[in-house]
């Protein structure tokens, strides 16, 4: 799991880990914890100018 305090939009890459697509940190290479996880959902669909699902 990352412990990067801060992960941005243009940080993120996805990788397959067996039958599933992981979000991955571009620097350390490991895959984003729940919160970071979370907080890069609501970022991307903040970005793409989706609104926010409850």
């Amino acid at each position: 799991m990352c412990e990067c305090p801060k992960v941005h939009l243009y940080e993120v890459e996805f990788k397959l880990a067996g039958m599933r697509v992981v979000p991955t940190h571009k620097n350390c290479g490991d895959s984003l914890n729940e919160k970071q996880a979370e907080s890069f959902r609501k970022d991307l669909v903040k970005s793409w100018g989706f609104e926010e699902e409850e």
